[in-house]
């Protein structure tokens, strides 16, 4: 399928904008973010937490919106890039629905 825009990924990704949580796979502590952006593959966030490129995280995403429903699901972490304010753009690819 052509598209006649710059984005050329599997999946159109949706802006989000809302709060979000995550864990550590397997872990308790439970972590907030907020959620940017969201596709079939994956989703992007920002958080004070700090996470490793390959790490495995249960997330939760409950959207304001009534029209989006929440997601569940584990992911594991593709690219961390630390920004000037001490927080991290986070990218995740979805593993699994939970």
């Amino acid at each position: 399928m052509a598209r006649d825009f710059d984005e050329k990924r599997d999946f159109i990704r949706m802006c989000l904008e809302c709060p979000m949580t995550f864990s550590r796979a397997g872990e308790s502590p439970v972590f907030t973010a907020a959620a940017k952006d969201l596709s079939g593959g994956g989703l992007g966030f920002v958080t004070a937490e700090a996470v490793r490129l390959g790490e495995l995280l249960e997330v939760r995403v409950a959207p304001q919106q009534a029209v989006v429903p929440p997601l569940a699901a584990e992911v594991e972490v593709v690219r961390v890039d630390a920004l000037a304010s001490g927080d991290y753009d986070v990218g995740v690819a979805i593993r699994r629905f939970a």
